[in-house]
């Protein structure tokens, strides 16, 4: 029979022969049940041989802080609610608690040995425990939130407050990383109301949004406890409860559950791929009822054939880009506006491209004027690690529809004309081996002429698992419009910065041995780490590296399309690489 014991003004429940907790020093406890398998709904926690909680439920907690010993060895014991002493115990741990310590426990797992995934082999029920628990704010506009992830089936999580930092489009990052069992740390919260999203480790992709009231509720000024509970996949898990965040605060009793919410919030990449030179440089200004009255410059000094990192951006709401002049301290003024309405449920990528000025441009910007050309899939990351997903996009004003030719693969983009996105989407290129480094052929459709051709080295660039955009840019013909760039591949990485060239090829028709040079292209120049050879001749190179006395620092010799010299020990200087064929030979100046 189970008894009710009073020691010290805490209920203490036990059986004959309670601990007390008046001798010596103590520590305080709070419990809190999160083991989401139907096997323990509900438990009895025993403390040595002592009932400490009486039928304690799934999503409850325990009253903070009941006492119990410290600097002692307790073997705290889970049972079922019909249990009538600690031998029933069906899992044990045993603690010991620093003297006047505040401990919260969360009771994680499975118990089951089957019906979930993961299972109790992998997520076994265990208690974790966080030692330096609170029982109150620092003061009372403050609230103070300690996050547990104990949902076993979810992966390491981001918490985010979106649109709530001094920046409102840099994700307001509250926990980064916190994997299935971690405690994250107090966050002294302003007592304020806030949107909670959960999102991937990489902050990348929201797996859901929760309202929390901080000062609806009145919560300023305590401490209280959230935690990531139930099953992303619940079909998995034996239909269990869903996933959720749940508070627990000092006073015990049913969590309460935050209320999910719709997303508030997606995510977009910019990239400047306008080659009229009266727009090499822009700002970039975005307002929305969520970023407040005034627009916010998102992008200051936008230069040409560069990219934005993906940014927070608002959804279901009306939300305006301005592009102005790069001396702009706001967006009066701006060269042009666009207005979206984006979704959650799409990432989104908008690229500028177009002619600005009303002369000196063939097109004209009549023919080809100013835009930024959205596409509504775009993606951060690879669908496999082994992979990069290229999206493609036509972006040179002057160049006709064209097909992109892989070389050994065949036609990858086909009849894809000006201001537009390769019709099937993302290219899943193998890249995680030295195969990985392509030859690209940009043809006219017919696909009887080569228009130009380059070297797309994703092994080599390290790109596996990325997402990346591959952007036609600059002009085939320069003399017509305003001597502007040459057209160019050129590369968006999706944590933006400047776009990577990828290297043109000279690549002729003749099958003489004298031209086998005219296909080897070596880069970059200046370098640093290293420096890469292309050569597509099929034929072997000889190539060393001098020094500008003569000196040769290194020699090998080339029997692939790609090769890597590491340079990354060499000094500072100017070099020659000479490179050697059966019949011709041709020397590079080099820079580092």
């Amino acid at each position: 029979m189970k008894k009710r014991i009073f020691l010290g003004g805490v209920l203490l429940l036990g059986a004959m022969g309670a601990i007390n907790p008046l001798k010596g020093q103590t520590a305080t406890l709070q419990v809190i049940h999160n083991c989401a398998d139907a096997a323990a709904a509900t438990v009895d926690i025993y403390a040595g041989a002592n009932l400490l909680i009486n039928d304690l439920s799934f999503r409850h907690a325990s009253q903070t802080f009941t006492n119990i010993p410290s600097g002692t060895n307790i073997v705290i014991g889970v049972a079922p609610p019909t249990s009538t002493s600690a031998a029933q115990s069906i899992a044990s741990f045993t603690v010991n608690f620093a003297a006047n310590s505040h401990n919260i426990v969360v009771a994680d797992g499975i118990v089951s040995p089957t019906g979930y995934t993961p299972s109790s082999m992998t997520r076994p029920f265990t208690l974790n425990t966080y030692t330096l628990g609170l029982s109150a704010a620092p003061n009372a506009s403050t609230t103070s939130v300690l996050v547990h992830h104990g949902s076993t089936d979810a992966p390491t999580v981001d918490v985010v407050a979106p649109f709530s930092g001094s920046v409102p489009v840099i994700p307001n990052a509250l926990v980064n990383d916190a994997p299935y069992g971690a405690f994250a740390g107090y966050l002294n919260l302003p007592t304020a109301n806030y949107n909670i999203q959960i999102r991937d480790q990489n902050s990348e992709n929201v797996v859901a949004e929760y309202l929390a009231p901080l000062s609806t509720l009145n919560l300023g000024g305590t401490a209280l406890s959230v935690i990531a509970s139930g099953f992303l996949n619940p079909a998995n898990n034996s239909n269990g409860p869903a996933f959720g965040l749940y508070v627990a605060t000092a006073a015990g009793g049913s969590l309460l559950p935050l209320p999910s919410t719709t997303i508030t919030s997606t995510r977009l990449q910019g990239i400047h791929n306008c080659a009229d030179l009266a727009a090499a440089s822009v700002d970039v200004y975005l307002k929305s009822a969520a970023t407040g009255s005034a627009a916010i410059k998102i992008i200051d000094d936008f230069g040409f054939r560069t990219a934005s990192p993906y940014i927070d951006v608002p959804t279901a709401q009306s939300v305006s880009v301005f592009i102005a002049a790069p001396s702009s301290t706001s967006e009066v003024g701006a060269l042009a506006t666009f207005t979206y309405n984006l979704s959650s449920a799409s990432k989104y990528q908008l690229i500028a491209s177009g002619i600005v000025s009303p002369s000196g441009y063939a097109p004209s910007s009549t023919t080809a004027p100013f835009n930024l050309t959205a596409y509504a899939s775009a993606r951060e990351r690879s669908l496999n690690s082994n992979n990069t997903d290229v999206l493609v996009y036509h972006g040179a004003t002057d160049a006709p529809a064209v097909n992109v030719v892989a070389e050994g693969s065949g036609t990858v983009v086909s009849n894809m004309a000006y201001g537009t996105f390769n019709t099937s989407g993302y290219l899943q290129l193998p890249s995680n081996t030295a195969a990985g480094n392509y030859i690209l052929h940009v043809t006219d459709v017919a696909g009887t002429t080569t228009v130009a051709s380059f070297s797309a080295p994703l092994n080599t660039l390290g790109t596996s698992g990325l997402a990346l955009s591959v952007v036609a840019s600059g002009f085939l013909d320069p003399s017509v419009n305003s001597n502007g760039p040459a057209f160019g591949l050129w590369a968006a990485l999706p944590t933006g910065g400047n776009l990577v060239q990828l290297p043109p090829i000279v690549i002729t028709g003749i099958k003489d041995e004298s031209l086998t040079l005219n296909k080897v292209n070596v880069f970059p120049n200046p370098f640093t780490t290293q420096l890469t050879l292309t050569n597509v001749s099929g034929n072997s190179l000889n190539v060393s590296l001098n020094d500008i006395s003569g000196k040769e620092i290194m020699t090998t010799e080339v029997n692939s399309a790609f090769y890597t010299l590491d340079t990354d020990q060499i000094p500072a200087g100017v070099y020659f690489l000479k490179i050697n064929s059966n019949k011709d030979s041709k020397v590079y100046k080099l820079i580092k």
